[in-house]
Order: C-alpha cells, then structure tokens, then sequence
C-alpha cells in the first residue's frame, strides 16, 4: 500500500553527551512538566541512517525512522521498495540528508567531519558530513554558544600532541566562543572543528552520515569509547580531515553565519522563506509561519520532511489528512500533487528536502 503522508514515531538515539530534556518538553506540549536529561540527547527524524554507537550494547535498528502507518514499517524498506512514488525517482534511494533535533545540556566534545570528497576518497562513503543548525531555543538564564573553526589555530603536529595528551587547557585555548541566538541559522562545513554549547536546543540538518572525529576523549565523566574517537582509524589519518584556517570570530559570523530568504510573505500570515541551500549542502531547508487561521499550498513532486516546531498544523494531501503537533514530524511523497496546510494557532514548520 502507498501512502501520501507518512506521520513518523520518535526516535531517540543514545549519543556520548547528556540532554534531552528540552526535546522531551517540546514534544508534550507541556511547560510545567519535570524533565530530565539522559543520554539520549537527540531525535532522528526521518532517518534512514543507523546510529553508529561503538563500545554502547547494541540497539537493534537504532538510528532508523518507523512510520505510524499499517505494520509500523521502517521509513527506509517503504522507499526502497516504492522509490518513484516517495521520492521521485527510481535511483539514488535516499534522502541525501539526515534532520535531527538536538538538546545539549552540557557542551559537546570537540569534533570535525569529513568532508564528502574526503569520504569518498578515504572512507568509502558518499557523504562527508556537511551541518546546518537552525537554532531554535536556549535554556533559561543561559548564553547560547557555539564552538566553531579554530580561532588561534594549532600547527598539525601540535594539534596531534593536543589530542594524543589531552591537554585540554591547550584545546581550550585554539577556540573562542562564537554566540548563537534563536532564530539563526548557521552551517558548519567539513574539516571545521567545532563543538556545540550547553544549554541549545536546535535542529540539525546534515548529510546522511555518521562519521565523527572526537578530539576530546572525556566531558563531565562521559568517555568516548577508542572505538568511538577516529571512525576507526589512526589520530595521524583523521589530523587529515582538519581545516586549519585561522577564523576570528567575525569571519566565523561572516562565512558561517546565513541569512534567511523570504520566498513569499503574504497578508494571510504566511511567510515562506528559505534557511539554508548553500551551494555545498545536498539539501535545502525551508521555514513556513503561519498565523491563527492562515493557511498555505505547498507544490508537490518532491519528497519533503515536515517538523513541526510551534503549535501545530492540519496537513492534507492526496485525500489524506493529519494533525501533526509541536515536536512531530512526518514525510511528505512526491507523488502528492500539492500539499495543504491550516492552522488555528501561531505555528511554525521547516521542510528539508533534498
């Protein structure tokens, strides 16, 4: 059986850093509720990738998207079995990105991607792992940050000692927080080493990989497994992977930083604009807001994953219909022929597609 609307069932995935409890608020809907952070800081949506956990007891199918549909299937066995009428198209089976939520309650290792040249060259793989955050809130009393490219970078070799020694003080000391504010929306190329603030709750939009250099070997007791810290390899093939540009903070604001583009504003409260489709990234990723009551067509042909990140929205197509609230996700076939979305509250939806 086809289906137009796919709905998604969560899907957290276990992570080496703590946080989640904001996700767990957003999706609930409820403020007053007591939350904790765990170590499954992050929600897959969509995703057709596993999670690569190593030195973790292994988690059967983690990683992978199920659809609240009949039989509860896993996304990537329904588009690869009907690949014309979710995706468009008969070749190239996936959706050439990988949309997460994440919440960090601490900040994140020290880390870099490869980028896809590099991967495939070296890897095997034919995605790097190119990032987009949309920065969609930070927690109470807290500033928001970002760890991005080296602001006083190191030479190889003392950037291999670094690792090898862990000398944190001197990790600490090649970077200078880059703040960050809800509502922006930055990438974070291959090669850039960078680490993710505590207290920041964004999406994160990549190429659908896994692949993860981590400089830092331990954060707040939470050790990355050897297994876990060079894709398995050696540190003197990953100091390979490593942009060692020197970037102050104003290059990493004007290089890293976009600015969104309105597509279409119209005087039903709806906005339409694009955040991200930078000429590296496989995807593009694009913000619809609508008022009380507005409502919004979206063209078909594509397949789109749709998050609701305020409110929540009424979706229709191809004589299916469903409700999907604050924090729910679902997929959208590319044999719809257009997409009809209405809402009675103040609601906020992204699309990524490829």
């Amino acid at each position: 059986m086809h289906y137009v609307l796919l709905p998604l069932f969560p899907n957290r995935v276990r992570r080496n850093y703590l946080g989640g409890a904001v996700i767990d608020r957003l999706q609930s809907g409820n403020d007053t509720g007591i939350y904790r952070d765990g170590d499954r800081p992050e929600e897959w949506v969509a995703s057709l990738v596993s999670a690569q956990n190593p030195g973790l007891a292994p988690v059967e199918d983690e990683g992978l998207s199920r659809c609240a549909v009949h039989g509860q299937p896993l996304l990537r066995d329904l588009l690869q079995a009907s690949p014309q009428w979710y995706l468009g198209r008969d070749d190239n089976v996936d959706l050439g990105f990988l949309l997460k939520i994440l919440d960090s309650s601490m900040r994140l290792h020290v880390q870099a991607h490869p980028t896809a040249a590099f991967a495939q060259e070296f890897l095997g793989s034919k995605y790097g792992k190119f990032e987009c955050y949309y920065i969609l809130s930070i927690r109470d009393g807290a500033e928001g940050y970002i760890r991005l490219g080296f602001q006083h970078p190191p030479s190889r070799s003392e950037w291999r000692r670094i690792i090898v020694e862990q000398d944190i003080p001197a990790m600490d000391a090649c970077f200078e927080k880059i703040p960050v504010r809800p509502g922006e929306v930055w990438i974070i190329p291959g090669g850039v080493p960078h680490a993710i603030g505590e207290n920041t709750l964004m999406l994160e939009i990549m190429e659908p990989s896994d692949l993860v250099v981590r400089c830092e070997f331990e954060r707040e007791g939470i050790i990355v497994p050897p297994q876990a810290r060079f894709m398995g390899r050696d540190v003197d093939f990953c100091l390979d992977i490593f942009d060692y540009t020197p970037l102050s903070p104003a290059c990493v604001n004007e290089k890293f930083r976009l600015s969104p583009r309105t597509i279409t504003a119209g005087n039903k409260g709806v906005v339409y604009e694009e955040l991200a489709a930078p000429p590296a990234a496989p995807f593009n990723v694009r913000r619809l807001s609508l008022e009380p009551g507005a409502a919004f067509r979206l063209d078909g042909g594509l397949c789109y994953v749709a998050i609701v990140t305020r409110g929540k929205a009424c979706i229709t197509a191809g004589g299916e219909t469903t409700v999907v609230h604050q924090g729910q996700s679902l997929c959208i076939a590319a044999a719809a022929e257009h997409t009809d979305i209405h809402t009675q509250e103040q609601t906020e939806l992204c699309f990524v597609t490829s």
